[in-house]
């Protein structure tokens, strides 16, 4: 399969002096097309990138493992985005101030960057990903001067074997030995790539890994890069069978499958995407259907200097509120670390409750990040019901749904407060 895109007329992002846990420095290929596949692919997967470096444009055709050079006949496995984020992981471990392609790490380390544990099945599942770096390469075609290169990530893994550390182990009697990662040596040629500032951008490790759906850490790689210059009202628009075509994804035959897709499960593709943070502002995402009714689209854009990057968590009231409930700080900025966007459905109950949402979106986006949509949908229901069923609010509806949100934030853990008995 080959896919060809070009590359958006991104601005150029001054780049740190070194990669961390939070942020790594990438071949800014990987973030200007699918490169890496969402689901696993049976053979070779080809991908041609289109990129400007120093005003030339710049073609490469990208086959991304699934082929050995010297064994045609037994292929490894090709690559798909689980072994992208195997390698953005590996980048983070790279010491600013040594030289050389060795880079130290403990497998329990690499594990929690990776996927948050490192717990066994976790383990054995990277230690495969890892194997598969050491065995499948990759082929970069220059299209104009039809020159290639052909390399591996990764030339190879620094493993010690020990004894059974565990005496009542069932496996310490046996000649079998522990296998300690001590860390891994990139190959000259992909070394050399990240040593090219110029052909770099930084990747938000945290906000990557955080993502649980292999399709959305492919969106997610490179979709923000194209939706950098839309907005909310001129989103970068693409249909969702083209997009899992670039994607590698099984495309489902039928409309309604293909929205299904997106939006099933509670925690969602649109969910997880929606208000996650990029290097140039917030991602924002949602769906909408394509003129001729055939498909449904993703709309998506970046929204520059939100707001909640000038809000100040120590002044705040919803912070106040918070830590009243008897709940840590922690927890509050973790909840705030991705704030949601309103779905339809939201939109559709304050509309009915008489809300004034301009003025305060921001807060409503905030509050549903903290309750959670379950409890927050309940009270925008409650809001509606109130306007239909013509309870008039002291104040407004919105000021009464305001403050019956904050008396939720604030309710002591592990108390309920019953609908209904809000202030109005």
């Amino acid at each position: 399969m080959q896919t060809t895109l070009g590359s958006p007329a991104s601005e150029v992002i001054e780049l740190s002096a070194y990669s961390n846990e939070s942020e790594v420095r990438v071949p800014q290929d990987y973030l200007l097309s699918p490169v890496f596949a969402a689901a696993k692919q049976r053979g070779s997967r080809e991908v041609t990138v289109r990129v400007k470096i120093e005003g030339e444009i710049i073609e490469r055709r990208y086959t991304m493992g699934g082929w050995h050079p010297l064994r045609p006949d037994h292929p490894p496995p090709a690559l798909d985005v689980r072994h992208g984020r195997a390698i953005f992981t590996l980048i983070s471990f790279l010491d600013p101030y040594q030289e050389g392609r060795l880079i130290k790490f403990s497998f329990n380390e690499f594990c929690r960057r990776y996927a948050t544990t490192n717990g066994g099945r976790y383990a054995r599942a990277i230690k495969e990903i890892l194997a598969d770096l050491t065995d499948s390469y990759i082929r970069v075609v220059d299209v104009k001067r039809n020159e290639g290169h052909t390399y591996r990530l990764i030339e190879s893994l620094d493993i010690m074997d020990k004894p059974i550390r565990k005496k009542n182990a069932a496996l310490a009697s046996s000649s079998q030995r522990e296998l300690w990662f001590n860390g891994c040596v990139l190959s000259a040629e992909f070394y050399s790539l990240l040593t090219r500032y110029a052909e770099l951008q930084c990747l938000k490790l945290k906000v990557f890994t955080s993502l649980s759906s292999p399709l959305a850490q492919a969106i997610y790689l490179y979709i923000p890069s194209r939706a950098a210059h839309h907005s909310e009202n001129d989103p970068f628009e693409i249909c969702l069978s083209t997009l899992l075509d670039q994607v590698s994804f099984p495309i489902p035959k039928y409309k309604s499958l293909r929205h299904k897709l997106f939006t099933q499960n509670r925690k969602s593709i649109i969910k997880q995407l929606d208000g996650i943070e990029t290097l140039t502002g917030v991602f924002r995402v949602r769906l909408a259907e394509t003129v001729d009714g055939s498909d449904w689209k993703l709309l998506a854009w970046v929204e520059k200097n939100p707001v909640r990057a000038k809000v100040n968590p120590e002044k705040s009231k919803l912070l106040d509120a918070y830590l009243k409930s008897g709940r840590p700080r922690e927890l509050f900025d973790r909840a705030l670390e991705i704030i949601p966007s309103l779905s339809d459905y939201e939109a559709e109950l304050l509309e009915k409750g008489g809300i004034e949402v301009p003025k305060c979106r921001r807060f409503l986006e905030m509050a549903k990040a903290l309750l959670k949509e379950v409890r927050f949908d309940g009270l925008l229901a409650e809001a509606k019901a109130d306007e239909l069923e013509g309870r008039k609010a002291i104040k407004s509806p919105t000021h009464r749904l305001i403050h019956r949100i904050m008396e939720a934030i604030g309710a002591p853990v592990g108390s309920v407060k019953p609908p209904g008995l809000a202030l109005r």
